[in-house]
């Protein structure tokens, strides 16, 4: 920018005009961005598994595109096969699910994301607990074959789990059996813990 004393002496103004702007051929702006979008399909064909797809010399690329972006699609996503951990609390009569599902409150509310890390800490303090296989039973009914409880601290500041709650180890139903199995989620096997806060 240029800056200049206005032609009106006593008025005490300042004009400003500006610089002439450098123009960068269209040509290279293409050329910049089919690079990057033929950059992006080689790196992302060498992380997808096997498919009809095949482009130019992926093999020879595939060695680069590994050791330059080696987390691949599993640093973005969770495998939607991982089992999942819920907690259960006895009230007297029956389990009753402990979790305090998404967070809420628009997501102001972060509590139930430590309640993973939560429940993950009894676990590893269990270690080996006995577990009881739920072997295809409802969740219920393997809850009620756990007998042997394990004894352990929560150290967590705000704990969400004291008392006596079991947890239930559940794998996602694969998509293809969504409609052979009444539930969502498949019962593996369940751990009884005694949990001191």
């Amino acid at each position: 920018m240029w800056w200049k004393d206005s032609p009106h002496r006593g008025s005490g103004r300042v004009t400003v005009s500006a610089r002439h702007t450098v123009e960068v051929p269209r040509a290279w702006i293409t050329g910049a961005a089919v690079l990057c979008v033929v950059v992006a399909l080689y790196v992302a064909q060498t992380q997808v598994p096997k498919n009809v797809l095949s482009l130019p010399g992926q093999k020879a690329v595939k060695p680069v595109a590994v050791t330059v972006t080696p987390q691949g699609w599993a640093f973005f996503t969770k495998s939607a096969r991982s089992p999942e951990f819920e907690p259960f609390r006895w009230n007297g009569s029956t389990w009753t699910s402990a979790s305090l599902g998404r967070h809420s409150e628009h997501g102001f509310n972060r509590v139930s994301r430590s309640q993973g890390i939560e429940t993950a800490l009894l676990l590893h303090e269990a270690g080996k607990a006995a577990r009881t296989a739920c072997e295809r039973s409802p969740v219920q009914e393997c809850l009620r074959k756990t007998q042997v409880a394990t004894a352990v601290t929560n150290r967590t500041p705000d704990p969400t789990l004291c008392g006596r709650i079991a947890v239930m180890e559940q794998k996602p139903t694969p998509f293809a059996w969504r409609d052979l199995l009444p539930d969502t989620r498949t019962p593996e096997n369940a751990v009884l813990l005694d949990v001191s806060c």
